[in-house]
Formats: C-alpha cells, sequence, structure tokens
C-alpha cells in the first residue's frame, strides 16, 4: 500500500486528518503532525477523506513506499 507524506512546510496544523485518520495521522510532541509508522487498521478512504478535507494542501501519496500488513 502506498503511504501519505505531509508537507510540514505547507501544514497549517489545524488537526483535520488527525481527527478524520487518527490511526495514521498523529500530533507528535513537538505539536506537528506526523504519518505514524504502523499504518494497521487504516483504510484508505479515511485517509483519502483526509487528504481531501487537508486545509493547507499538504498531505499526498508516497507512492515509492510499500506498505506490509495494511
Amino acid at each position: 500500500m502506498k503511504k501519505p507524506v505531509i508537507d510540514l512546510g505547507e501544514c497549517s496544523l489545524c488537526d483535520i486528518c488527525v481527527a478524520l485518520c487518527p490511526e495514521v495521522f498523529i500530533k507528535n510532541s513537538a505539536g506537528y503532525i506526523e504519518v505514524a509508522e504502523c499504518l494497521a487498521g487504516a483504510s484508505e478512504s479515511d485517509i483519502i477523506d483526509a487528504i481531501n478535507s487537508c486545509r493547507g494542501d499538504c498531505i499526498s501519496w508516497d507512492e515509492t513506499t510499500e506498505t506490509e500488513g495494511v
């Protein structure tokens, strides 16, 4: 499965992605959004909803990454 990536330079830290897909998008201890290491339990549909709802248009797919177990 392809994995989402976040362009932190464009991220407005609105937390919409975290609210829509907390299995994938987390806020780290520094207050920035990051993609979880393990995407188990995440649906591609939920990730797409987060991408489409992103205010900063900063989430995209990294299609070079293969993730096992999703």
